[in-house]
């Protein structure tokens, strides 16, 4: 037995070789996968909003909805329009950037939303640009204007 773990391992220093791998493939037991989960855990949290994943970006969302209801006193039906709202507002791309969300890395919370809006007439939520975009006629080069000469018949 103790030949054949031998030879095995001959195998693998072989194709090691011949494949240019200088690393062995380390065996996987649950310490290291523990260690290896934690690690990943620790990571994640210390990213900024635009590095987030989109299931961690919805759960952040989801706190920050109980969060901002209980502060303005929303009712079930407006808190259930709000979390559409932003599940919506994701999948069409308005929350990805960092300006988008004012997101504290430390503590791992969604501090606020400076664009969203709450029309209590319509009672509808909406989001409002927080950047003006620059006209792109500003940005141009003046036009040439031709003068005309003006030949009178004598």
């Amino acid at each position: 037995m103790s030949e054949e773990c031998q030879e095995l391992k001959n195998i693998k220093y072989q194709t090691m070789l011949l494949n240019n791998n200088s690393k062995f493939a380390a065996k996987a037991n649950s310490d290291n996968l523990d260690d290896f989960l934690r690690q990943e855990t620790a990571n994640n949290k210390n990213k900024p909003w635009s590095k987030l994943g989109r299931s961690t970006k919805l759960k952040k969302l989801d706190i920050f909805v109980t969060r901002f209801s209980n502060e303005n006193e929303l009712t079930e039906v407006e808190k259930k329009k709000l979390v559409i709202y932003l599940n919506e507002s994701l999948n069409r791309k308005k929350l990805q950037r960092v300006k988008d969300v004012n997101y504290d890395v430390k503590s791992g919370s969604i501090k606020a939303i400076p664009g969203l809006q709450f029309n209590k007439d319509k009672k509808k939520f909406t989001l409002k640009r927080i950047d003006k975009k620059k006209s792109t006629m500003k940005g141009l080069a003046p036009s040439r204007r031709k003068n005309k000469i003006d030949i009178k018949d004598n």
